[in-house]
């Protein structure tokens, strides 16, 4: 039992180094040879400030390695939303995208939030089934007098990779969920979900980079 919840715990720490997290991810294997070439990249946000903000950290990390990637509030020169700008209407642009040269849309949004317990927390439910209460109890006492409250927020993302191809529809590439775990502030949890993200893009060869 001891030896289990030591590997948890080594568990946690070594994968607790970033707030962001890939949790699932589709590829399409029908387009197994396509690179984005220049990508636009869209914030699905209400808030115009985050969008800008995100936009700008993930538009500067695919520059780093020198992929060609555009901000959408300086190409729609205004905020976008889900609203007016989304993947599903997508096509009333879609020309003025193709004839400006880009091959590639990259969306990202929050999908949902949740609520888990800490290491902490789970380690006492879980003791419940293996100690006497006089144990428990005892060894709980501070938890029982605090008021403390030991969850964390969870966000649930997604981003969606789509390729522009003339004479084509339009197809989705790829799309990964990463969870953003008790997310420390705006720019460290944006730094975290990009580096997140850009190193997917690489490991599944979907940029051209140069």
């Amino acid at each position: 039992m001891k030896r289990l919840f030591t590997l948890l715990i080594f568990t946690v720490l070594f994968s607790s180094c970033s707030s962001s997290h890939l949790v699932d991810e589709y590829i399409n294997t029908q387009s197994p040879n396509f690179q984005a070439n220049k990508v636009l990249v869209v914030g699905l946000t209400p808030d115009g400030n985050l969008q800008r903000q995100f936009e700008y950290s993930l538009v500067q990390a695919l520059e780093a390695d020198n992929v060609i990637a555009v901000k959408s509030v300086d190409f729609f020169e205004s905020t976008v939303n889900e609203n007016n700008h989304s993947e599903e209407n997508l096509g009333n642009i879609e020309e003025e995208l193709l004839n400006a040269g880009f091959d590639a849309v990259l969306f990202s949004k929050v999908t949902g939030q949740e609520s888990k317990v800490t290491l902490g927390q789970s380690y006492r439910n879980i003791t419940r089934s293996f100690e006497t209460f006089s144990d428990y109890y005892y060894k709980n006492r501070p938890v029982y007098s605090s008021e403390q409250t030991e969850d964390y927020p969870v966000y649930n993302t997604e981003t969606s990779l789509y390729c522009l191809c003339p004479g084509k529809d339009r197809d989705l590439i790829w799309r990964g969920k990463i969870d953003i775990v008790d997310p420390p502030g705006a720019a460290t949890t944006i730094r975290d979900y990009v580096k997140t993200l850009v190193r997917t893009l690489k490991k599944n060869n979907l940029l051209i980079v140069r």
